[in-house]
């Protein structure tokens, strides 16, 4: 379980030189951020990519090195072959 903070500082002080993780989710019309350090999570939506908060939160997860998240998948699946649909030509 992540517990999630509302203040972005919050986090950052609690971070101090924790090992962290990062996910970028974006569409059309937003961008959310997610980042977990420990049990301590922060998800913020921007609709604006040059938001200073945003560029902020970047700039630390990166000058931390957190890992960014490309994707998500249950443990469950991880290593389980999913056929690929049948194709017609």
């Amino acid at each position: 379980m992540v517990n999630l903070v509302e203040d972005w500082k919050v986090l950052e002080v609690y971070a101090g030189n924790k090992r962290g993780f990062y996910q970028i989710l974006e569409n059309q019309k937003s961008m959310e951020i997610r980042v977990k350090v420990g049990e301590l999570g922060f998800s913020r939506e921007f609709e604006n990519k040059e938001d200073q908060l945003l560029i902020d939160i970047l700039g630390y997860c990166k000058s931390k090195n957190y890992i960014e998240i490309s994707n998500n998948i249950m443990d469950a699946y991880f290593f389980e072959h999913i056929p690929e649909a049948n194709k017609e030509n």
